[in-house]
């Protein structure tokens, strides 16, 4: 899983943050948002991780993991607020699953606090749309 800290992404539009983190076709990538302080996210981590092991040596080449962090202190929740005009989203943990079509990136999926369950199902039927716009390039 790769740890992407938000620092690198600041100042990138919402398009330029996600083409950052989206790069080749074939490949479904899930993002997790996380912050500092977040019980949910601390909560919903280790699972993540699971999920991430156990997809990736299923289908190691079909699927990228990462967690773009937020860094979160009550006196300074700016990263937090950037974060959110940056990938448009409410709240934490938020995850994201897209694909790359020879058009640039398409969200498949976006949900804040799912089951690990209901992402594996989501990003499982991103395989074909994946294959589908790899093909088609």
């Amino acid at each position: 899983m790769e740890l992407v800290e938000f620092q690198r992404l600041k100042g990138l539009s919402d398009h330029g943050a996600v083409e950052s983190l989206v790069k080749e076709l074939g490949i479904v990538y899930v993002t997790a948002i996380t912050r500092d302080g977040c019980s949910g996210c601390m909560e919903q981590k280790p699972l993540f991780r699971v999920l991430a092991r156990e997809m990736t040596s299923d289908l190691a080449e079909k699927f990228h993991f990462s967690n773009v962090h937020i860094r979160y202190a009550d006196n300074d929740k700016s990263e937090s607020w950037e974060s959110k005009k940056v990938f448009r989203h409410a709240a934490y943990p938020t995850y994201l699953v897209h694909v790359r079509s020879k058009n640039g990136v398409l969200e498949v999926f976006r949900a804040v606090y799912p089951t690990m369950e209901e992402l594996e199902k989501q990003m499982r039927e991103s395989l074909d749309l994946a294959k589908f716009y790899k093909d088609e390039a």
